[in-house]
């Protein structure tokens, strides 16, 4: 009976295969309107729960396996985040159902079939489903004491002794009705539009609360605030930087060895990294102990749209008091908040703004130097757009007996995700012998475009190169786009600055962006040379190379067209990018 049980919690995600998401039942071929469950299909799919099975079809009569059932309650509760925990020796980390196993099977859904298997490809039963939704109902607070009498059917006998409460339950609440007038069929394998079906019924049956609803009171952040997204060392780098205290340095080692101890009550001993934003840490209150809450963050005042921000777990500061950090905001941004909750009233809608700070650093763990190429307002007067480019260290390193830096699965997930990054370029030439790559992480598509010192640009090789780094950057279809080499700082300097050029920025604040790679664990940095002050920056070069143009931005642009780019691509590109 054990067993029974435990291969029935798995019916229920078993209807999500993540493939092609139609989002009316007449987009699939093998669900014509027609059919009888054709609006439940439809109803799932726009829904979010179920998609397709490849192909414009959905398999109707397909059955729900385990992992497909964990799957639709996962997404039906906004897809959790979970740490990977290998608990089962048949679900790994990288399956498209081990974010939602993990996250079943630790809020009692479900269990493995053994102690150590959890049988994901394994068949769900309409009385296993029954069960599955039982607990996942109960998990959710509802009351499950409703019953009905099951004798009034053929089969009832045909039940195993685990289930009948949880069959009779079903049939009461309406989500489960026979497969004929006097027939139950509990054995049955339950299909994708059996299931699609129950999720409809689902959504309209009003569960009674087994607990009192609470009240959801917001502290912080109050309303009106303005929050700043740099913390206290990159506030003192853009103030030294801006008023001057680096312009004599020819490497920036004086300013690299006394900023990290003027904000030591920030920063804990041995922090070699500073480049990460500051974590905001949005606190309320609640008087239900259920907690069971999410905090949600947009641009939009009707949340019709999640912020592209990092959010955390929500967590008991004190008894009735909860808090979740969030980070990764852009600068000068007005955003709004609440917190959800099936078991509280929804909270007020607060509003805060970002400061306008000069730059938009980037957290991701495991990462190292990352920032967006936007948030700038350039020379004119116009705001460059956010969440575009982000430039960076590399997220997986080339030689894996040397580790720099590398991006943990949260890390990955925050970059495709949170940031919604469809590309990485990778600008170095050593991953052409040293970088075994993973492969595509959530999708991301990865091109390889080597770049060799900037002193060689003007060689006989230098212009091909070059074109080809600037033909991926330039590429707007690509974007959201990230772009890096190893440390994130001379060959990805470099391209930033030329990027920025061509968007008309100040140089003064390309020179910072190029400067600012100082607080990460790189050497510092220092425009216009290196470490050993010996190498003159490509685009300072430029000006040897085109004195009749007046303005960076012009040099720039002739050089790139001169080595093969499009001149209508660097419009598009400015286009895209600045915000009138």
């Amino acid at each position: 009976m054990k067993m029974k049980f435990r291969l029935f919690a798995g019916v229920l995600a078993a209807i999500m295969i993540i493939l092609a998401v139609p989002t009316y039942a007449s987009a699939f071929s093998d669900v014509p309107d027609s059919r009888w469950s054709a609006e439940d299909v439809a109803y799932a799919v726009e829904k979010g729960y179920m998609n397709g099975t490849g192909d414009g079809k959905f398999s109707p009569d397909g059955t729900m396996t385990r992992a497909m059932v964990v799957t639709v309650l996962w997404r039906r509760e906004g897809s959790p985040r979970v740490k990977y925990s290998p608990d089962f020796s048949d679900v790994g980390e990288n399956e498209y159902y081990s974010s939602a196993v993990i996250w079943a099977k630790s809020n009692g859904i479900v269990n493995g079939t053994s102690d150590k298997e959890f049988s994901p490809s394994a068949n769900v039963t309409r009385e296993q489903l029954a069960a599955m939704l039982m607990r996942y109902t109960s998990f959710l607070h509802y009351s499950v004491t409703a019953r009905t009498d099951l004798s009034v059917y053929s089969d009832a006998a045909k039940v195993s002794p685990y289930a009948a409460d949880a069959v009779a339950w079903a049939v009461k609440t309406g989500l489960v009705t026979g497969t004929t007038a006097t027939t139950l069929s509990p054995g049955a394998h339950a299909s994708r539009e059996q299931f699609a079906a129950i999720l409809r019924r689902y959504d309209g049956v009003k569960f009674e609360y087994t607990n009192l609803r609470g009240t959801i009171d917001l502290v912080y952040p109050e309303e009106g605030d303005e929050i700043s997204v740099l913390n206290p060392l990159m506030k003192t780098f853009v103030r030294r930087f801006y008023n001057g205290d680096f312009d004599n340095l020819e490497v920036l080692e004086d300013a690299y060895n006394w900023l990290p101890t003027e904000d030591n009550d920030y920063f804990k001993s041995g922090v070699h990294d500073h480049t990460y934003p500051v974590v905001v840490n949005f606190r309320w209150t609640c008087d239900n102990p259920i907690r069971i809450m999410k905090l949600q963050i947009s641009e939009r005042e009707d949340f019709a749209v999640p912020a592209s921000v990092t959010i955390g777990e929500v967590f008991s500061v004190s008894e009735g008091v909860y808090s979740c950090s969030a980070t990764n905001f852009k600068v000068g941004t007005t955003y709004y908040w609440r917190v959800r909750s099936d078991f509280a009233s929804r909270s007020e809608v607060r509003s805060f703004t970002t400061a306008p700070d000069r730059y938009r650093p980037i957290y991701l763990e495991g990462g190292s130097n990352v920032r967006d190429l936007g948030g700038w307002v350039n020379a004119e007067g116009k705001e460059i757009r956010q969440g575009a480019i982000f430039r960076g260290a590399e997220p997986e390193c080339y030689d894996f007996e040397d580790p720099h830096h590398f991006l943990s699965a949260e890390g990955r997930r925050a970059l495709a995700k949170d940031l919604g990054v469809k590309t990485r370029v990778d600008l170095q030439e050593e991953s052409l012998e040293g970088l075994h790559h993973q492969g595509e992480w959530y999708g991301i598509e990865y091109v390889l475009t080597p770049s060799k010192k900037w002193e060689e640009c003007f060689g006989e090789d230098g212009p091909e190169w070059m074109r080809k780094v600037f033909d991926a950057v330039l590429d707007t279809s690509k974007y959201p786009l990230y772009f890096h080499c190893y440390a994130g700082a001379d060959r990805t300097g470099t391209v930033a600055a030329c990027l920025e050029c061509l968007l008309g920025m100040d140089m003064k604040d390309v020179r910072f962006d190029f400067d600012v790679t100082t607080l990460s664990i790189c050497s510092p940095r220092s425009w216009p040379r290196d470490r050993d002050g010996s190498r003159i920056q490509f685009v300072d070069g430029l000006a040897e190379m085109y004195p009749e143009k007046e303005t960076t931005q012009e040099r720039v642009e002739e050089f790139l067209v001169s080595i093969g780019i499009a001149r209508e691509k660097i419009e598009a590109f400015r286009d895209y990018m600045i915000i009138d």
